[in-house]
């Protein structure tokens, strides 16, 4: 399932400013959205990319983006399940309007006793969630509650100010517009003057946005695209190299045996012939927005199997 609105509007269905959700995670590309996300990675792996930094996850880590925090993930070589948990300001803010301003400093929650917390909580608050007994709106904001308390006091975080949300929030639609459009025209001869008249800037302005916000350059960043829609036409098509350079914007063949070579260490046609395809070697960051987000009666499902897996005492009375 492909989208190319980067910026995500979050649409909260069982509860009021509170969405949780399963969803396997192959890639999603640069994006921020306006509420608070904390993750639980069930299973496998999956590189998380925020402001130019990149971390590995393993199973049991928890992760947490702040909001209008640009971030992006992308699959290991194992398939990854992840226990979202989206929360909207105004879930908090009513009780300390300070915190609709908050920012935790540590994306990665490390290994020890609130790690372990926190886990068991949120899968408690998830089973709640999906539970269709009466009032499991009150307890499932109950739990959430005490696992934003245990950030707070656990956690070095700060308080941004009015301007920095401004700026951020900004930040997050300015990138979302640029890579909607080079989603929409990579196909195409774009090149950094587009993206410069499409913000009403500068090229050098345009230029060190995106080297800022992405880490890389435009020229970068598009490559990355490019090779992304050759590599799924390569694996999942019969068309010859010179219709796949003609489908994707890249300017020969040559060129693209190269991107192949820098990639995988084979040409197109060697990578083509390989019993079992290799991964990238390289952590380039994600462009597509690949992921299987579960139903609710996938996600509850999922949820008893974990119930009888991790301790199933713990979760017996909330289910």
């Amino acid at each position: 399932m492909e989208n190319k609105k980067e910026f995500e509007i979050v649409r909260h269905t069982a509860m009021s400013n509170l969405e949780i959700f399963f969803v396997e995670m192959t890639a999603r590309s640069p994006h921020g959205h306006d509420d608070l996300e904390i993750g639980i990675l069930l299973e496998g792996g999956l590189n998380l990319f925020t402001e130019n930094e990149q971390y590995i996850l393993q199973k049991g880590d928890i992760y947490i983006i702040n909001r209008y925090q640009v971030h992006s993930f992308q699959k290991t070589d194992s398939t990854n399940l992840i226990l979202a948990f989206q929360i909207h300001t105004d879930f908090y803010r009513r009780t300390d309007y300070q915190l609709s301003s908050l920012r935790f400093d540590t994306p990665v929650i490390p290994a020890g006793p609130l790690r372990d917390s926190l886990y068991q909580m949120l899968l408690s608050c998830a089973h709640t969630y999906f539970n269709a007994l009466h009032h499991n709106g009150l307890r499932c904001s109950g739990i959430m509650m005490e696992v934003l308390y245990q950030l707070l006091t656990s956690l070095p975080c700060t308080s941004a100010s009015e301007k920095e949300c401004t700026t951020a929030q900004n930040n997050s639609h300015r990138l979302n517009r640029i890579t909607s459009y080079i989603a929409e025209h990579y196909m195409e001869h774009i090149s950094l003057n587009d993206i410069a008249c499409l913000e009403n800037i500068t090229t050098y302005h345009a230029s060190h946005f995106i080297k800022k916000m992405l880490g890389i350059s435009f020229q970068e960043y598009l490559g990355n695209v490019r090779f992304e829609h050759a590599l799924r036409l390569i694996t999942q098509t019969n068309l010859n190299i010179l219709d796949i350079c003609l489908e994707t914007g890249i300017s020969s063949s040559r060129y693209l045996n190269q991107m192949f070579q820098n990639a995988f260490g084979y040409t197109v046609k060697e990578y083509r012939r390989l019993p079992e395809k290799p991964c990238i070697t390289s952590h380039a960051l994600p462009t597509g927005n690949i992921q299987n987000r579960y139903s609710s009666e996938k996600s509850v499902f999922t949820l008893s199997m974990l119930s009888c897996l991790e301790n199933p005492t713990y979760f017996s009375t909330n289910t």
